[in-house]
């Protein structure tokens, strides 16, 4: 009995490593390949990716995946220098949704991707990117450029958002979340 409990176990981690890695992959490529480009940087839909993967994955996994990912994409788009700040920034916008998909299973209601509590937790990601890419600017730039970029940061949390609740219904339609983590 022990040896089909630990086995089991094994192939969870192993589903939930698999898992990580994909949504990884998904905010690396979805940042680097569709871009609309702005007076200072460009608007992506990888946030978005960020957000469901901490949606479906547990706790600091999707703060994994989102810090690598975006991460991988400021490298592999030639953007060396603000791996640091994209990881620290994409990792940090996962917690708010780790929170609420904590609260909701507390609750014994976390089959939902989309929900009231996933939708406030839109609130403080997007002023973590904001204010996140701000102090970045700051430091990397100066202060003229920090707040000329403000507006990029916001059109990108909005269009971020707005994805995120599209494919996160989308996805809950067909269960995604139940059947994925089991």
């Amino acid at each position: 009995m022990q040896y089909v409990n630990a086995k089991s176990k094994q192939n969870i981690h192993a589903r939930i490593i698999v898992l990580t890695a994909l949504f990884a992959a998904l905010t690396t490529v979805s940042t680097m390949t569709i871009k609309v480009p702005t007076v200072t940087g460009y608007i992506h839909p990888g946030d978005s990716m960020i957000y469901l993967g901490a949606c479906v994955l547990p706790g600091p996994y999707g703060i994994i995946a989102g810090a690598l990912g975006g991460g991988l994409a400021d490298l592999l788009s030639g953007y060396p220098h603000w791996i640091l700040p994209t990881a620290i920034i994409k990792g940090l916008n996962a917690v708010p949704f780790i929170i609420a998909c904590y609260i909701q299973a507390k609750r014994n209601k976390n089959n939902r991707i989309v929900n009231p509590l996933t939708s406030l937790a839109l609130i403080p990601s997007s002023i973590i990117t904001i204010a996140g890419y701000f102090t970045a600017h700051l430091f990397m730039k100066d202060f003229g450029y920090a707040v000329a970029a403000v507006p990029n940061e916001v059109f990108q949390v909005a269009a971020a958002a707005a994805l995120f609740i599209a494919l996160g219904f989308g996805l809950d339609g067909i269960k995604f979340k139940s059947r994925v983590i089991k």
